[in-house]
């Protein structure tokens, strides 16, 4: 026992287990509290498993009772399914929210009163209701193969579906060489989310409908008759709303289209705007990196830092002439070192001639000098058609969709509405403007393997002379 006491191996090592055994005992300890807790840290760079402020805000206005149905295979271990129920644990911390799952193949007549001509409901839908109205949504609605993960998107949109009474109706001329509203996929599928229906319209066969909340003109190849031009101008005047996005429409050979801008101040040009310097277009200088203004449907593109890319546009101008009282806004213009380019000219390069920015991309147009000031009228023009391409909004994260359906919500009055940008499972691109590549470049092919060399010359030089 004496040797127990004195031996330093045997005193160490019994020091050592003790401290050993503490630290497992406080490691358990803490482990049981946690368990205690009901608390899950989501980490992921987008908050893929929690929900934004925005619906925080749209959750805490609630005055009404909602009830989100899951209609998820009992037992499922889908990875997916998984990430879903924890943003709908989410959504349950309110007290007004209820989430249950009815398991389609336990309760097979459940889904009748939500199935329509329209829409059928399927294994792993999700349904908002509050009783009176609800929305039904599809797993490859909040979930696709390209890992856009819409859970947040799609069931906030729905809440606001039921506590708007319904979805606002954008109608989409068509009769000129549009494209159908079906090849703007992206800006379509977020609209939908944002709760607005999509309806083509001919006008030289039909009026414009009651339940119009918004007309949309595109690119087109022929001119709008005079007709159809009435038909619109007469629109506008009973308090219409406009959205115009174009590109390649000009007074030679759409002037009755044109006529429809000039009645409210704006005008857009054949030539194309070019920026000069790298930092503002992405890797060739059409490709024009839009400066956001701040006019109110910019304000969640800054929040959340998104880029708009106007690809090949044309610029918008105000008028001289024009009718006292229109309040013109620009939304998204080019930068103070752009230019305009001749349709035609293929060099890139400022050259004399060519007419110096900044430049205005998209106006907002306000329309209220009636005898009624209760009347207002309001136009939405973007000088570039590509704004509604899918492939250009991807580049930028979907910071173009988002400019367009804030440009929506401004158009109907509804500037207070929210809009969730997707999240991505497969995590985002980085935007880099040709400024940065081109420094990127320099670094990676030039300095670091000039570094390189140099630390191993030096090592080399040490070990000859050595």
């Amino acid at each position: 026992m004496k040797k127990f006491f004195t031996d330093k191996k045997i005193r160490y090592g019994t020091f050592s287990t003790v401290i050993t055994l503490v630290f497992i005992a406080v490691l358990i300890v803490i482990n049981l509290i946690i368990g205690e807790i009901d608390h899950k840290f989501d980490f992921t760079s987008e908050d893929t498993y929690s929900i934004s402020e925005k619906t925080q805000t749209v959750l805490d206005g609630l005055d009404e009772d909602i009830t989100i149905y899951t209609l998820f295979k009992t037992g499922s271990s889908d990875n997916i399914i998984t990430r879903v129920q924890q943003v709908l644990d989410k959504y349950a911390q309110n007290p007004h929210i209820k989430v249950e799952n009815k398991d389609i193949y336990l309760y097979p007549d459940f889904v009748k009163n939500y199935t329509t001509e329209d829409k059928g409901v399927g294994v792993n839908s999700l349904i908002v209701t509050n009783g009176k109205l609800y929305k039904v949504i599809n797993y490859d609605e909040y979930f696709d193969t390209s890992g856009t993960f819409n859970v947040e998107s799609c069931v906030t949109g729905a809440i606001n579906y039921v506590g708007l009474e319904g979805s606002s109706t954008v109608y989409a001329v068509t009769g000129h060489g549009e494209n159908e509203p079906e090849k703007f996929t992206n800006f379509v599928k977020q609209a939908e989310l944002a709760n607005y229906d999509f309806k083509t319209i001919d006008l030289l066969q039909n009026d414009i409908p009651e339940d119009c909340a918004i007309l949309l003109i595109t690119s087109c190849y022929r001119d709008y008759s005079a007709d159809e031009v009435q038909k619109i101008k007469d629109y506008l005047t009973a308090d219409g709303r406009l959205m115009c996005v174009v590109s390649d429409i000009n007074k030679d050979d759409h002037p009755n289209l044109i006529s429809i801008l000039n009645a409210y101040g704006v005008d857009i040009g054949k030539d194309y705007i070019l920026e000069s310097e790298p930092a503002n277009y992405m890797q060739l200088p059409f490709e024009v990196m839009a400066q956001e203004t701040d006019h109110s449907i910019n304000d969640s593109l800054k929040e959340s830092n998104y880029k708009v890319l106007a690809y090949g546009t044309n610029d918008i101008s105000v008028l001289e002439l024009k009718k006292q009282g229109l309040e013109i806004e620009d939304v998204l213009t080019s930068s103070p070192t752009s230019y305009l380019k001749a349709e035609g000219n293929k060099s890139y390069n400022f050259e004399e001639g060519d007419r110096q920015g900044p430049f205005t991309i998209a106006a907002a147009v306000t329309d209220s000098t009636y005898t009624d000031k209760s009347h207002v009228t309001k136009v939405m023009v973007i000088g570039c058609f590509y704004m509604l391409d899918s492939q250009v909004d991807a580049v930028v994260n979907g910071g173009n969709t988002t400019l367009l359906v804030n440009s929506l919500n401004w158009l109907n009055d509804r500037e207070d509405s929210i809009y969730i940008k997707p999240k991505s499972l497969a995590g985002e691109n980085i935007i880099i403007d040709a400024g940065t590549a081109n420094k990127i470049k320099i670094v990676a092919w030039g300095v670091i393997p000039g570094v390189i060399f140099l630390v191993g010359l030096v090592v080399c030089l040490r070990r000859r002379n050595g």
